[in-house]
């Protein structure tokens, strides 16, 4: 269905409005009028189908019916009348109102309606390395309602209980924080999906092991929990014991096969006895790539049909995903629900690296192509990974009309509040995807115009050294996303004095040991920011290599599925 912007409301231009001017999600359909409202009248909420037309009918599916999660919504003067699919969509209308009302441009006669693409919104805790913290989960789960996720999947790396002793019982005080944050994911309209990864030593014939993971699934139901995921990723692709060769066969093939069958028995034995038939997410051992495999062949054998099926696109970190990698990726698996486990903007691999830019090179047409949702895996560093993650958001509620300079901006606003300002150059210097993109590229084009003609830099290239230098407002921390960020910022601050050393010299009014002392300074910080930007810089203008960068400290994670 097309994008329809109807706005009358004077000084108020349809490019000013949509993207930028309210800080919320651009509706699919708004009409604003003159009208402002001074108080907020009544909110009344009307049936689905009601034959009150104070706000616009819902939107439905192929098949007729309401599209879950879809809202409609009227503002006049006499009262706010909302029309919802469903909690969900309730909620979404209620937090437009809020958020209207909070913009500082006040409530104004409107009408409006809006729905997502995708089903399945999420993040999923899955990187390599120290997990979130309880109050970090926390956080997530009630600012994720906010942005209209409606999934987290627990499934940190590093947790003993998740992978390496994946049998045992959680002790009491962290089944407590387990119960926690499944309460606070249904009070906040999100699902709390429990992972479990057995992969690295389950003996798939043995029913013991068997009886072991519905064991461990039935505490965890007890705890609040109503939908699982099985883990098989980062493990061999040759089955390992004995007794499932026996069964099975030694091959890719028989490794499909014995994973689809132990996905079978647990939504089975476990999942469908507690009601929960059909709700099965799995990560396969061959997760990326989009072509057929003997792997995947073997899995198609067994698996069944309503598992949905994690995948990370053409490689495990993707700049690109296309159309076509996405309804390939359909066919190989069987046309099971394609799932998107989208590793942006993990850093895991390189924890010198942030990326808090938004989410670039998904294409607007994969919900068309068999995807049917997308989970994000974050960064290590909770607060930085906010910026990217609303972005996400963003694209998953409608990816044909996300635009990401704008999402990025409202993140900005969203993530930092007061300190936006202040964070922004940051932001800017670390908003380079994929991560072998360059890094940086307004400071190199400006460095490039600078090293082509002297002086051709000006005004620019100072207010780009002169934001890494501000930073240093934010490098002491003092709050919760300040303290996350202040690594970057240091790096940042250093990374201008090398800029302000090398552009003097280029001018012909700095030395050489200037570069090369500051340089000294960077190169010791134990994270990166556009570091080869400036190391490129500052090596033309000496005309000879700086002391190499690389740092033994430098993670180097396994792949992350």
């Amino acid at each position: 269905m097309p994008t329809v912007y109807v706005v009358t409301l004077p000084h108020v231009t349809h490019g000013e409005f949509a993207p930028v001017s309210l800080p919320i999600l651009p509706p699919r359909e708004i009409t604003i009028g003159d009208e402002v409202i001074s108080s907020r009248p009544p909110i009344v909420v009307l049936d689905i189908d009601g034959a009150d037309a104070a706000a616009p009918a819902l939107p439905v599916t192929s098949t007729g019916t309401v599209v879950p999660e879809s809202f409609s919504l009227s503002v006049r003067h006499d009262r706010i009348a909302i029309r919802a699919a469903d909690a969900a969509g309730e909620r979404y209308a209620r937090g437009v109102i809020e958020q209207l009302e909070n913009s500082g441009h006040g409530l104004r006669a409107l009408t409006l309606r809006d729905w997502p693409t995708l089903p399945v919104r999420g993040v999923i805790e899955g990187f390599y390395g120290e997990p979130w913290s309880h109050s970090e989960r926390l956080h997530h789960l009630e600012e994720a309602g906010r942005w209209r996720l409606n999934r987290y999947a627990y499934a940190p790396k590093d947790d003993p209980y998740h992978r390496g002793r994946w049998r045992e019982l959680y002790p009491p005080a962290d089944a407590e924080r387990i119960a926690e944050l499944a309460r606070t994911a249904t009070a906040n309209g999100v699902e709390f999906v429990y992972s479990i990864h057995p992969g690295l030593s389950m003996q798939h014939s043995d029913d013991a092991e068997h009886r072991a993971l519905a064991q461990k699934v039935r505490s965890l139901h007890a705890l609040g929990v109503t939908r699982f995921a099985l883990l098989l990723d980062d493990i061999p692709l040759t089955l390992q014991h004995e007794g499932d060769i026996e069964r099975w066969g030694d091959d890719h093939r028989a490794t499909g096969r014995a994973h689809g069958e132990t996905c079978a028995r647990f939504e089975r034995e476990v999942l469908e006895p507690l009601g929960l038939g059909g709700t099965l997410i799995m990560v396969p051992t061959d997760y990326q790539g989009s072509g057929p495999s003997d792997y995947r062949t073997g899995l198609d054998e067994t698996l069944p049909s309503t598992v949905a099926v994690w995948w990370t696109g053409d490689d495990i970190v993707v700049g690109t995903i296309t159309d076509e990698h996405a309804a390939s990726a359909t066919r190989v698996y069987g046309e099971r629900p394609l799932v998107l486990w989208d590793n942006f903007p993990v850093n895991d691999f390189d924890r010198t690296r942030a990326f808090l830019g938004p989410l670039l090179g998904r294409s607007p047409g994969l919900p068309d192509a068999g995807l049917r949702g997308i989970f994000a895996n974050p960064m290590v560093e909770y607060h930085p990974s906010r910026f990217a993650l609303s972005t996400v958001a963003e694209w998953a509620w409608n990816p044909r009309q996300y635009q990401p300079h704008h999402a990025a901006a409202r993140a900005l606003a969203a993530v930092a509040g007061d300190d936006a300002a202040l964070v922004a150059p940051l932001v800017a210097a670390a908003s380079t995807w994929p991560p072998s993109a360059p890094q940086y590229p307004a400071l190199q084009r400006v460095l490039d115009a600078e090293l082509a003609h002297v002086g051709a830099g000006g005004s620019d290239l100072d207010a780009l050294c002169g934001g890494l230098e501000s930073l240093d407002a934010i490098a002491s921390g003092g709050s919760a996303l300040r303290d996350a960020l202040a690594p970057w910022a240091a790096a940042g601050v250093s990374a201008a004095r090398v800029l302000r050393a090398s552009i003097d010299l280029h001018r012909g009014h700095g030395t050489r040991d200037a570069v090369e002392d500051a340089w000294e300074s960077l190169r010791h910080e134990p994270v990166g920011l556009a570091r080869p930007v400036v190391r490129g810089f500052a090596e033309a203008v000496l005309g000879d290599r700086l002391l190499d960068p690389s740092r033994t400290e430098v993670h180097s994670a396994p792949p992350e599925a």
